[in-house]
């Protein structure tokens, strides 16, 4: 009975230890063995992230990593630096990150410097106050990927006649303005949008900010559709999928979404209102969370095995790490399943 009360006690004293750190730890690997990574990411419950996270894991063990340690934090600084602490005092090789805020940047990296850890970031860059990036970091050439959204909007305005009812009209450009690599997205659809649409009223375009997820997404949508009652035909772009569900509830919620049209980044969730019958989520940025996880996980190991800095090759003049330009290709119900493969179920 002694000996079974210490193994218990043993068990309880880790288990607690580990749930302190905030996140999760996978199991599998070769114990004992490899290098050992961890992830610390905003908000693991994302299906972009779950798929991200999954394939960095799978990459990282296959090339002989011991373990990926996963970190979620729910999009709350404070989980973020119990993780933070977490994963230095696990001795990680590599630590990966992806904050929840991006005025943590310095903080992380200080804490990694001192601790003789490597640190590189994933999807949010770690940036100091003028947004420089203080790490390697692998990030979507946002801008490029909002023009994309900008002339997909854009032409469905033109082809589907709806300067028409422009009075009525409305363009509501959701962002998230503590994100460095989201609002970039936001700012090229705007700019694609009325380059391709030059007689659209600019005091139409308005703004609505959330925090990434479809909750808060569907919040400031619903607010903002309520707080002008005026406008019967939406035009919406969000950064994420997250905020574009969140925008196609609300719409459907007022009634409105029959005349409306929503595009967002992703693919995640797009695929699912594409096979609806109908839905006014018509459209998406697609990036491929396999894609992005297994770059993540090959380059720190690269790093680890091969001393070559993650993404150096992307270094600009003057900057002191590179960011890797990941790319997006539109989708839509047309032609998702070709370019989306087996995500595409």
């Amino acid at each position: 009975m002694k000996r079974i009360s210490v193994v218990l006690l043993l068990l309880l004293t880790a288990s607690l230890a580990f749930a302190a750190g905030g996140g999760q730890e996978s199991s599998g690997g070769a114990k004992g063995q490899g290098p050992l990574l961890a992830f610390i990411c905003k908000d693991l419950s994302q299906e972009w992230f779950v798929g991200t996270s999954t394939a960095m894991r799978e990459t990282a063990i296959k090339r002989g990593a011991r373990d990926v340690l996963l970190y979620d934090t729910a999009m709350n600084p404070d989980k973020y630096m119990t993780a933070l602490d977490t994963a230095i005092s696990q001795k990680v090789d590599v630590l990966i990150v992806c904050p929840p805020d991006q005025r943590l940047s310095q903080i992380t990296v200080e804490r990694c410097k001192a601790a003789g850890i490597k640190v590189m970031a994933d999807d949010d860059g770690l940036i100091d106050e003028q947004g420089v990036h203080i790490a390697p970091a692998l990030e979507l050439d946002a801008y490029k990927v909002g023009e994309g959204i900008g002339e997909y909007l854009g032409n469905y305005y033109k082809q589907n006649n709806m300067d028409a009812a422009a009075a009525t009209t409305a363009f509501m450009l959701m962002n998230m303005p503590e994100v460095s690599s989201c609002v970039p997205r936001s700012e090229g659809a705007r700019d694609m949008f009325l380059k391709l649409v030059p007689g659209f009223d600019t005091k139409k375009v308005i703004r609505a900010d959330y925090d990434g997820t479809t909750e808060k997404g569907f919040n400031v949508a619903a607010a903002t559709i309520t707080a002008n009652p005026q406008y019967t035909t939406w035009i919406v772009m969000a950064p994420n999928d997250e905020g574009a569900q969140g925008a196609t509830r609300a719409l459907e919620q007022a009634n409105l979404d029959r005349n409306a049209i929503v595009a967002g980044v992703g693919g995640y969730l797009a695929k699912d209102e594409f096979k609806k019958s109908y839905s006014a989520f018509k459209a998406t940025a697609y990036i491929d969370p396999v894609l992005d996880g297994t770059l993540a996980a090959n380059a720190a190991m690269d790093w680890i095995e091969k001393s070559v800095v993650p993404y150096s090759e992307y270094k600009k003049p003057g900057a002191a790490f590179g960011v890797y330009p990941f790319s997006a290709t539109m989708v839509d119900a047309k032609n998702y399943r070709e370019i989306m493969g087996a995500s595409a179920d």
